[in-house]
């Protein structure tokens, strides 16, 4: 198997933990659609966007190696905190008590810079 087969498969299996982790950092004791749909948008907005723009980047623009890496870093990180902010903007404030923007995008920090790493692995091998 491909270094980059494996880089999608690391990804999904991510994805998979993401989407839990999502769910039962703050779930209702009983099931909640309302709540699991909230979910599934932050899941889509910070778990899968950042991975695909990434990957799109870099097979578009045809970089390699050390460029590549940085680039899908990069990518990666300012789409997962652009998402996070934006989750924020649009499902949190209108909820009031809403706490500061930069607390929330900050937590795409590590899943975005995860993400692109593996995009850039996807994307080169």
């Amino acid at each position: 198997m491909s270094l980059g087969r494996i880089a999608i498969v690391v990804y999904v299996i991510f994805l998979a933990f993401y989407s839990w982790y999502k769910y039962s950092v703050a779930a209702p004791p009983e099931f909640n659609v309302d709540y699991a749909h909230s979910v599934a948008i932050l899941v889509l907005m910070t778990g899968v966007a950042p991975f695909v723009l990434s990957y799109g980047v870099l097979k578009i623009a045809g970089l390699k190696r050390f460029s590549a890496m940085l680039t899908g870093l990069f990518v990666g990180l300012i789409a997962c905190v652009a998402a996070y902010a934006a989750f924020w903007w649009f499902f949190i404030v209108p909820g009031g008590a809403a706490p500061a923007a930069y607390d929330v995008a900050i937590r795409g920090v590590g899943w975005g810079l995860l993400q692109g790493g593996l995009a850039s692995i996807a994307a080169n091998h």
